[in-house]
């Protein structure tokens, strides 16, 4: 009896350090293995962090944006890209979109420069107003938007075509329905040459083309002409291009 109770704590002891150093080689697997997964959340963290480090916010287009729009957070998203993608200017806050428009037209996904914003009032000098006139239909080029730069030009039958207004901005457009910022005298002109004939639009190719002469002159100064007279209404227009 005494052999076989020996024999028995033997192999008690046996599974007892069979057992502690299963134990220990489980907790050093573990504790290897914590090990790994830290360095790798401190390589990816790290991997992160210099990734962020390289990359800047821009503002660009979420759809295609005409010249003379409202530079509004509802046109542009801003997103991350890497540095040496975006180029000097680029606008990087949505911020910088207050009181501004879009001097040239943006594409979608075509990142904003600080050089295709202007001052929302740039557009107009002091003292014009926003005006709207309708035109016919077949008066207004295919091509014309808002932002669009246009000469304002009269018909009439027999007569040579008159300048009315030289280099104005389309500033709106809802169909045939027009809207720009004028200056008195051109508010006066759009009116008297609208009863005179038909006025029509010639759109320019783009901004630094030179701005048309204003050749018109109403039906009621028409007298002073003939006269010889300095009329009060022959003018250099004022540029109500914004600067443009």
């Amino acid at each position: 009896m005494s052999y076989v109770r020996q024999t028995r704590f033997r192999i008690g002891n046996r599974f007892f350090v069979y057992g502690v150093i299963a134990l220990v080689v489980l907790l050093a697997t573990a504790a290897v293995f914590l090990l790994q997964v830290n360095d790798n959340k401190e390589a990816e963290s790290g991997v992160n962090a210099s990734m962020d480090i390289n990359k800047v916010n821009v503002v660009r287009g979420s759809r295609n944006i005409h010249a003379g729009e409202v530079a509004g957070v509802m046109n542009f998203e801003v997103v991350a890209m890497p540095k040496e993608f975006v180029p000097p200017g680029a606008v990087q806050s949505a911020l910088e979109l207050q009181n501004k428009r879009v001097a040239n037209a943006i594409s979608e996904k075509e990142i904003l420069l600080q050089s295709d914003l202007v001052e929302d009032n740039d557009w107009y000098d002091q003292g014009d107003r926003l005006i709207e006139h309708t035109f016919q239909a077949e008066a207004i080029p295919k091509t014309v938007v808002i932002g669009s730069i246009v000469d304002i030009k009269l018909f009439k039958p027999g007569s040579p075509d008159t300048v009315v207004i030289a280099k104005a901005i389309v500033i709106g457009k809802l169909d045939n329905t027009l809207s720009f910022y004028l200056n008195e005298i051109e508010q006066e002109y759009i009116k008297e040459a609208n009863v005179e004939g038909q006025l029509f639009l010639v759109q320019y190719l783009d901004k630094s083309q030179q701005e048309g002469t204003v050749t018109y002159l109403p039906a009621y100064n028409q007298g002073n002409k003939a006269l010889g007279m300095k009329s009060e209404t022959s003018f250099e227009k004022s540029n109500t291009s914004g600067g443009n």
